[in-house]
């Protein structure tokens, strides 16, 4: 691989491929940056880069687009293509690898060193196959390529990289209030937005507003993960999810799912605040309980907890749940409110009862959410509740915000349910 190697970044939020380019520049590369889908095209169509860092959440045309593009185009068909995804929206990052990316790299958990890396092996990859003759890039067999592989940085190359990292940090930490409270603004309008008018153009308003929430929230999602905010980008890249599932079905933007939201845009702040102090561990992987009698809710909870990254023990009878809280230490439980033998309510109270357990928090799943259920469900000692039917990515969120909550604020009980 030679020195000067052309790199084409498709990026629409400014200051993000404002950073790359930076660090990019700074690494012997030639920088070229597209704002959008068409502008990539184009580009392409005039210049051949030697790799292509492509986000797929584009507006107007998709980097899945401009993926299929590249390799439909001879020209174009055997260069190197690395692709920004959003681990939430596992369809998107499968059309990534169906399209043809080379790799895909999950946008929350990558600094710009990790890229840089990445886009070196990438291009050394290439350089031997082309070399050996190969035609075709083969896929890795895994989303984000292991770092190990990267040579270790000289002292000089350390220093720049923690000066960078320092001003990433910084501008992160300016910015990032103002884009919450963007996101919180957009959000009362959601909820105090009635029906009054005709129904479809009262949809399109809503669609329009949570899409303007789900590009602030994208924006933020890559700038923490630039900035080393990981627990910030994780969840931030949860709501992100959540919000673009809300806009395609704007309808779904229930009671429920708004107080879920609304919830996790509070502890998200609170998140800001605690992990721009410094580094907490959060690298043990959770466990949850799940007792609920009906297998449709134990397998849409299941979803949700398999999105979130989450283990799970998953059990249809309360009083086995009761037995196993008793052997097996969790961090998080979802009990069904209407089961024979023992109710939620009860199981909940015989829970906060065992050692251990009093700060635990306790999501109750139910097909009522009315003022009563939710006053009955905190008086038990649940932490909080969500309504039936629920999507996948929201119960995602709502166990990442419990999660973190519990692991980060270990002096709250984590109750309250969400506003």
């Amino acid at each position: 691989m030679s020195a000067g190697n052309k790199i084409l970044i498709v990026e629409d939020d400014p200051i993000i491929a404002d950073l790359y380019q930076r660090k990019f520049a700074a690494e012997h590369f030639t920088v070229e940056l597209a704002g959008d889908g068409i502008t990539a095209m184009e580009a392409l169509r005039s210049h051949q880069p030697d790799v292509v860092l492509l986000d797929l959440q584009l507006p107007q045309v998709n980097g899945i687009e401009v993926l299929k593009f590249i390799r439909a185009t001879p020209e174009l068909r055997a260069l190197p293509v690395i692709v920004f995804t959003n681990a939430y929206l596992g369809n998107m990052v499968q059309s990534a690898w169906k399209a043809g990316a080379n790799r895909c790299l999950t946008k929350a958990i990558c600094t710009p060193r990790q890229v840089v890396d990445v886009v070196r092996l990438t291009l050394m990859e290439a350089q031997a196959k082309a070399e050996a003759g190969a035609a075709e890039a083969a896929v890795p067999p895994s989303p984000d390529p292991v770092m190990d592989s990267a040579p270790p940085l000289t002292p000089d190359e350390s220093e720049r990289d923690a000066a960078f990292q320092g001003e990433v940090r910084r501008q992160f930490m300016q910015a990032s209030p103002q884009m919450l409270v963007d996101v919180r603004q957009r959000l009362q309008a959601v909820v105090k937005s009635e029906a009054d008018v005709a129904y479809l153009r009262w949809l399109e308003e809503r669609a329009q507003l949570l899409r303007e929430m789900y590009r602030t929230l994208h924006s933020l999602t890559g700038k923490a993960g630039l900035a080393g905010f990981k627990q910030v980008a994780q969840l931030s890249s949860a709501l992100e999810a959540f919000l673009r599932e809300l806009h395609e079905a704007p309808q779904n933007a229930n009671s429920s799912s708004l107080r879920t939201f609304a919830h996790a845009m509070d502890f998200l702040s609170r998140l800001l605040e605690i992990e721009g102090q410094g580094e907490h561990d959060t690298s043990t992987t959770p466990l949850a309980l799940i007792v609920d009698d009906e297998v449709f809710s134990r397998r849409s909870i299941i979803s949700g907890l398999e999105k979130a990254g989450i283990a799970y023990v998953s059990l249809d009878n309360p009083l086995e749940g009761l037995e196993m809280l008793q052997r097996q230490r969790f961090d998080l439980v979802f009990l069904d409110i209407d089961m024979p033998e023992m109710d939620g309510f009860t199981l909940c109270q015989r829970l906060r009862q065992i050692p251990g357990y009093a700060r635990t928090p306790v999501v109750f799943v139910t097909g009522l959410n009315d003022f009563q259920m939710r006053a009955r469900s905190s008086l038990a000692g649940g932490s909080d509740i969500i309504a039936k039917p629920f999507l996948p990515i929201e119960l995602a969120v709502k166990s990442l915000t419990h999660m973190y909550k519990a692991r980060l604020l270990p002096t709250d009980r984590g109750s309250g349910t969400a506003p």
